[in-house]
């Protein structure tokens, strides 16, 4: 068996009898950074990582800057300088808990690392990750868009907005994305962040407090929804890529394994459905200074 697997995911991979998959696949996970990930992370300029609340809470947070701004110093230590405070509640979760699921993402070249590990805050608010799991995912389901970083945008000041159910803008937003974040974490604390991508309308609202949206066919590996069948606290996160907003929802997600023949209609692609019920809503505006432009959605997507 495995070690690289917690019993969550064995539970997934039993359940679905890709047991002996995932163990071939699960080779690629390795407890350092290899060479030519390396490089690669040293050329980007924006990261999504997954923290937790005093609460066991679990948040996804966007973080951007100039090329270089991530510093790898050894296969298994990376440095993110100068994390803005004010943002959101990444600083203050990783402060009790300093387990850490971190993205790393080219959304042009549909190139994506996670990096799970510990962190310890250094000084000017930077970042020193420890990795303990590190491996690459398939390009499925990423919208290419290419990321401009706007040196001479003015900032404007940071707006933040605390709920504890969305708003009639926050559900068009999630209705419209193509993209999203999500943190989960095992029984342990462990965090992981994850991507989910689709059309236009692949996600649905059902209500001010819950959403509900595909599992498409992924990796084999079932890191997410291991992580959900031992621990439901999830939380995920949108970009509005046009004007430089976040949204960040923390909530608990349940795992719906059979489709009604309404929902596989409704959910074109769908292998299961995932089911997530809204705790905490964090809107902050103004947050972002990139810019993406929009190139082209996944060929993979279910149309």
């Amino acid at each position: 068996m495995s070690s690289v697997f917690h019993s969550g995911e064995r539970a997934i991979h039993s359940k679905l009898g890709v047991s002996s998959d995932a163990d071939i696949v699960g080779r690629i996970i390795q407890p350092y950074m290899n060479k030519s990930f390396q490089s690669f992370i040293e050329l980007q300029s924006m990261i999504v990582v997954g923290s937790s609340d005093l609460q066991g809470g679990l948040w996804s947070s966007f973080i951007y800057g100039e090329q270089g701004f991530i510093q790898v110093l050894d296969e298994k230590t990376i440095q993110i300088n100068e994390v803005n405070d004010q943002q959101d509640v990444l600083l203050a979760n990783l402060k009790s808990n300093p387990n850490v699921g971190i993205l790393i993402i080219d959304f042009l070249k549909r190139i994506r690392i996670r990096i799970n590990g510990t962190v310890r805050i250094l000084e000017n608010n930077s970042m020193e990750v420890t990795t303990e799991q590190v491996y690459g995912n398939c390009p499925k389901y990423i919208q290419a868009r290419k990321m401009k970083l706007n040196k001479s945008r003015k900032r404007l000041p940071l707006k933040k907005e605390y709920h504890l159910s969305l708003s009639e803008s926050q559900w068009n937003w999630i209705e419209l994305a193509d993209t999203f974040f999500i943190a989960s974490a095992n029984l342990e604390g462990k965090a992981d962040v994850s991507h989910r991508g689709g059309q236009p309308g692949f996600i649905h609202v059902l209500n001010d407090n819950t959403i509900q949206y595909p599992d498409y066919v992924g990796n084999m590996m079932f890191n997410t929804l291991g992580n959900i069948y031992d621990n439901p606290k999830t939380g995920l996160l949108f970009i509005d890529f046009l004007n430089g907003h976040t949204l960040q929802l923390s909530g608990e997600s349940k795992i719906i394994w059979d489709l009604t023949e309404e929902e596989k209609l409704k959910h074109p692609g769908a292998k299961r459905l995932i089911e997530f019920q809204i705790a905490k809503v964090l809107e902050t505006q103004n947050s972002n200074n990139p810019s993406f432009k929009f190139i082209d959605y996944s060929p993979f997507n279910p149309k």
